[in-house]
């Protein structure tokens, strides 16, 4: 719809108009339909940008971009585009290091200047061309992970939606007349988009083997993932906080834990939460990885483990699904049925467990002082949610954060441990119970700054503004709520109880994983240090060697038994190598069905005219002239139905003049051999069909690359002769 066609020249050329002479009511048309696509990812960022509000700052900025380059001009749209992106780096979701504006610049411009290019083109010549910037912008979202979720499936839906409608209404196979689409462009659009689809779902499996990283779900896979499961507990700081306070909660028991000399550093965790948002955190919604098939940790995975077990009863007293776990568990076996999130170490039972038993194998990082020394900062990507921040740091947290970088300098393990020292000072003290009589504790930066004034907060909020702070250098962190227990050095099992519950921030380092941290007046006062530091060689037990089997060195049970399983080991190794992953499947299946659809295009076009060249000579002549009106149908050129060969036939009118001389011609030719009172010979016959061969390639040349590209996709329909679509076709002699 952003073209006209002028009058024809002599030569039988069709010459289009710049968009900018449709109509009022077209133009903002086709510039609405060229902002759907961006305005749909604007409203996927809170979902790639998770835990942060600055997210939704993007689709009011889509919204001014495209008004004002669709009214004013691309020029002036410039403008608007400048404008938003210095909002968008003011909000970004990033935090406020180098590094983090320019991801913030990034990510704004990437949308802005898309939207921007996208109502540029459809301005243009060749309007079609502003589906690419949508394309590229909803590619770029779906590379970012959110094909995992039902939302991003949605969003991903519904712009390649968007996307197909601006195709249809700009694409150049709508014809001369722009009003009156192809018959079969939707097929190509709809295939279009199933190819699109696939390969967007084979490259995204296909990444998954080269970065380790799942980001789309295997649909085609054999391990279909089971029912999800929530967490359901309202408000859980607040929970942990009136155990942790409040008389009557504290001696509530919650679970019992095995205990041991091996069972080190038994730190159960009840929940995770990595995502803030300057008003809450925020846990996963939903778990969808079996708890006794969880993946090994992938960023920032400890260079060295030391394996163990314990076994964690749930007593009555503790609320929701969650299951206190050690961390970096592994594999969790109980009657119920478990479900884990592997980033956040949060495992739910799909069912109450209260009252079950689970069966836990995790591991702890082992790593010597140097190495904890020198660990840096283990990212996930530019959007990891456990290093985003809503804002600038203001205040007091902003001071506290300069007094430890001009102190600590640029070492991360320095800056960490002196923060969590200063957060311990006698200066600072802990809220009393009464304090919750007022409402929660306040998680905003108003707040935090508030607890820091005036030096009484609870361990939540003295956690929180450790984790923000060091999110603020660029470091990963989130807040636990769980019980640090002491180590046990007798077997048995241990009664936990509510008031032993804590509140604490940890950080992910290279080499080192989630390291915990206690800086708050409540871990001062109770004696638990400042860092938890990882485990040491020195630190692990001494287990026992393992004595010589004596039957080992025989010829029989042990050794042939051995080399069975490792040839079955070897097998089922063969095996999963040979199989050919869905990343080249898919791509190949899409080829295939693309050539057997060029197959089935031209066979069906070689059998229709086959059938027009059988019978007598006049038949033949006939066929050839039928020929030529399909020819001209396909190209939307078509002859009135009235039309027909004779002698003295007419000039046709609406048709580009190569063409109408060419049909004049076969027209005059096939008329008396037709309608004549002898039978025309053979030469006559060749002659007729090599002028509906000149008909056809007339019309490619005045037509162009468009014709000759639906002539290879699109199958000839020989039961019309007039137009596509016609309301009284034209059905060909049987």
């Amino acid at each position: 719809m952003s073209t006209t066609t002028r009058a024809r020249p002599a030569d039988g050329r069709v010459l289009r108009t710049p968009s900018s002479e449709i109509t009022a009511g077209q133009r903002w048309g086709v510039a609405v339909v060229a902002a759907l696509p961006s305005l749909l990812v604007a409203l996927a960022m809170p979902l790639v940008v998770e835990g942060t509000l600055s997210g939704f700052v993007y689709a009011p900025l889509v919204v001014l971009v495209a008004g004002v380059t669709a009214g004013l001009g691309p020029w002036i749209g410039l403008g608007a585009v400048a404008f938003g992106m210095g909002v968008g780096i003011a909000v970004g979701p990033g935090g406020y290091a180098p590094s983090s504006l320019l991801l913030s610049a990034g990510l704004a411009g990437s949308l802005l200047i898309g939207t921007w290019a996208s109502q540029a083109l459809a301005r243009g010549r060749l309007a079609v061309a502003a589906a690419i910037p949508s394309i590229a912008l909803v590619a770029g979202v779906l590379s970012t992970g959110v094909t995992g979720t039902l939302e991003g499936g949605v969003l991903a839906a519904f712009t390649t939606l968007s996307i197909t409608l601006l195709l249809i209404l700009l694409g150049p196979w709508n014809g001369i007349d722009p009003v009156r689409p192809a018959r079969w462009a939707e097929v190509l659009v709809v295939v279009t988009m199933a190819v699109a689809s696939l390969a967007t779902n084979a490259v995204s499996l296909g990444a998954e083997a080269i970065t380790g990283d799942a980001r789309t779900n295997n649909l085609f896979g054999r391990d279909v993932q089971e029912s999800r499961t929530e967490g359901g507990v309202p408000d859980p700081f607040l929970v942990a906080t009136r155990w942790q306070v409040d008389p009557n909660e504290q001696s509530r028991i919650l679970f019992a834990i095995g205990t041991g000399p091996e069972i080190l550093r038994n730190r159960p965790t009840w929940a995770t939460f990595a995502s803030y948002n300057g008003i809450a955190w925020i846990a996963p919604p939903t778990y969808g990885v079996s708890g006794d098939q969880i993946p090994v940790e992938s960023v920032g995975a400890p260079a060295d483990t030391f394996q163990s077990g314990t076994r964690v009863t749930v007593g009555v007293g503790l609320p929701g699904q969650w299951v206190p776990m050690p961390q970096r568990v592994d594999q969790v076996l109980s009657p119920v049925a478990t479900r884990a999130d592997p980033a956040a170490g949060i495992v739910a039972a799909v069912s109450s467990p209260i009252d079950q038993a689970f069966d836990i194998r995790y591991s702890l990082a082992v790593a010597e002082a140097g190495q904890v020394r020198e660990a840096t900062p283990a990212l996930s990507g530019d959007l990891d949610p456990a290093v985003t921040i809503p804002g600038p740091l203001s205040g007091p947290m902003a001071s506290l954060a300069q007094t430890v970088e001009d102190e600590a300098g640029d070492n991360t393990w320095k800056r960490l441990v002196m923060l969590s020292e200063l957060l311990r000072s006698p200066s600072l003290d802990a809220a009393p119970a009464q304090a919750l009589s007022v409402g929660p504790p306040d998680r905003s930066y108003d707040g935090l700054n508030g607890v820091l004034a005036i030096g009484l907060g609870f361990q939540e909020q003295y956690a929180a503004i450790w984790a923000i702070i060091a999110r603020s250098w660029g470091v990963p962190t989130r807040l636990v709520i769980g019980w640090p227990l002491d180590e046990a050095a007798q077997a048995g099992v241990a009664t936990v109880t509510a008031g032993q519950v804590s509140i604490w921030p940890e950080a992910r380092l290279e080499g080192l994983g989630w390291v915990a941290f206690q800086p708050s007046p409540q871990d001062r006062d109770t004696g638990r240090p400042a860092v938890v530091k990882p485990l040491t060689q020195a630190d692990l037990p001494v287990k026992p060697e393992p004595e010589p089997d004596p039957s080992a060195s025989g010829q029989g049970g042990p050794d042939t038994d051995s080399g069975g399983d490792q040839q079955q080991g070897d097998s089922a190794a063969e095996e999963q190598q040979l199989a050919i992953p869905w990343s080249v499947v898919i791509p190949a299946l899409v080829v295939l069905a693309g050539l057997a659809w060029l197959v089935y295009v031209a066979v069906r076009r070689r059998r229709i005219g086959s059938r027009l060249r059988r019978g007598d000579a006049r038949e033949q002549v006939l066929g050839a002239w039928m020929w030529a009106r399909l020819l001209l149908a396909e190209a939307w050129i078509p002859l009135p139905l009235w039309y027909a060969p004779a002698a003295d036939a007419d000039y046709p009118e609406d048709m580009p003049d190569d063409v109408a001389w060419s049909v004049v011609r076969l027209a005059r030719l096939a008329g008396p051999a037709i309608y004549g009172a002898s039978a025309p010979d053979e030469a006559i016959v060749a002659v007729a069909w090599r002028g509906s061969a000149t008909v056809g390639k007339t019309i490619g040349a005045a037509t162009g690359w468009r014709i000759r590209l639906r002539r290879l996709l699109v199958p000839l329909d020989p039961t019309n002769v007039a137009a596509p679509r016609s309301s009284a076709p034209a059905r060909l002699p049987a």
